[in-house]
């Protein structure tokens, strides 16, 4: 079985995230998408961000009908930061006989040297960058070929439609009262209204 591994913030998840979700499925021929809210983010510590249980509810309500779509509150349930290593190591250990793919933006897979444990990282999983229009690849590919030459099969691109939607962007929009239907699922927006998650909030 391949298992793919999808995690961030998702703050809020948008329709961007869902067809993310849905091309590498396809592309990769996955079984499953496991989507992963993130508890305590390294690269976000101090930060506002919408307290974990809120954002897993958000997740659960827009993926909970999709058959092959589950969610997984596991980086939640940590009480310290964690890292994708962490992450893949645990979902390793719950699925030693699958194929994992670890899903992300192809421009996040720029700055893979810096993180903890690449190496492991591609041990443990085959990535799964995400290419949007625009987006020039040489560069990237070529510094990863360079550190990662005994890996680099392990790493795959999938391209994606001109979405661009950021959560970002989304929070601001409903800071300001604007429209956000076809953006995110109805079932999230409701659940945004009826516990006023972004109103008054200021990003840093």
């Amino acid at each position: 079985m391949k298992i793919g591994l999808f995690g961030g913030t998702f703050d809020p998840l948008h329709i961007g995230h869902l067809v993310a979700a849905r091309l590498a499925k396809e592309a990769m021929q996955l079984d499953r998408v496991i989507f992963i809210p993130a508890g305590i983010p390294p690269h976000k510590i101090g930060q506002d961000i919408t307290p974990s249980e809120k954002r897993l509810q958000m997740v659960v309500l827009a993926v909970g009908y999709e058959p092959d779509f589950a969610v997984s509150d596991w980086e939640i349930l940590q009480e310290e930061p964690t890292y994708t290593v962490d992450t893949l190591e645990f979902f390793a250990s719950q699925f030693p006989d699958e194929e994992l793919y670890f899903i992300m933006g192809a421009d996040m897979l720029c700055d893979l040297p810096n993180w903890q444990g690449p190496q492991r990282i591609l041990e443990l999983a085959r990535i799964v960058g995400m290419k949007r229009p625009g987006f020039v690849l040489d560069e990237c590919h070529g510094k990863l070929l360079e550190l990662f030459a005994d890996a680099v099969d392990r790493i795959h691109y999938v391209e994606m439609p001109g979405l661009e939607i950021s959560s970002t962007w989304l929070r601001d929009r409903l800071q300001q009262k604007r429209s956000v239907d076809y953006l995110i699922p109805e079932r999230v927006i409701r659940f945004i209204e009826e516990n006023g998650l972004y109103d008054g909030r200021t990003d840093s």
